[in-house]
């Protein structure tokens, strides 16, 4: 969620309930395909388990799939506010960097967060609709963080060099997460492997 400032008026109730209600049927999607399979789940199951209609989940998502890759294109756009808010004095490297780390950090590390994102890898895997949703909204979230990059840098967004960053920030993060995930002697937090893995792909950048 975006923080508020004196600009940015609260959201209303009605906000917060469709957020809730987004962010619900997101996960009753994601858990009833990963216990049953994505071709046994059918879009009026994840709405009646969620509690609305079948109508009410259409207005919110076209499919199951773009439900349960929903969640990758929230994390792209709190990643653009997160480097929008950085200092401005603060170098590139060093904002981007501090951006996913703390994207990591503003969310409670608990087991559930990474019960989740196991389950979400696992069926992006093995589920070629569910991978095909998901790198669709990663490259939208790309374009969305190299907008962001962008305008820190004071250059076009159709600079190459935006893009170039954002697309190394994503992947690295990306390589990151899946030797986080397949090391089963996890020495470090998953932040931790995350910052050292963008810092090795941004080190001509942070300075």
């Amino acid at each position: 969620m975006s923080t508020t400032t004196d600009t940015q008026p609260k959201a209303s109730r009605r906000e917060r309930q469709k957020d809730e209600t987004r962010r619900d049927l997101a996960r009753i999607a994601l858990e009833l395909a990963t216990e049953r399979g994505l071709a046994d789940v059918r879009v009026p199951e994840i709405a009646a388990a969620a509690g609305v209609s079948t109508r009410t989940f259409n207005n919110y998502f076209p499919s199951k799939e773009a439900a349960i890759a929903w969640p990758a294109m929230l994390r792209f756009t709190r990643m653009a506010e997160l480097l929008r808010a950085r200092p401005a004095g603060e170098p590139l490297g060093e904002a981007l960097v501090a951006t996913v780390g703390e994207l990591y950090e503003s969310r409670p590390r608990t087991a559930t967060a990474t019960s989740w994102m196991s389950k979400f890898r696992v069926l992006a895997a093995t589920e070629p609709a569910v991978r095909a949703e998901y790198l669709r909204l990663s490259d939208a979230g790309e374009q969305m963080l190299a907008g962001a990059i962008a305008e820190r840098a004071g250059v076009g967004e159709n600079e190459l060099r935006p893009k170039v960053l954002a697309a190394m920030v994503v992947g690295a993060e990306r390589a990151a997460i899946r030797h986080w995930m397949n090391n089963t002697d996890r020495k470090a937090p998953l932040v931790e492997t995350v910052e050292a893995a963008l810092r090795e792909a941004l080190k001509e950048v942070v300075k």
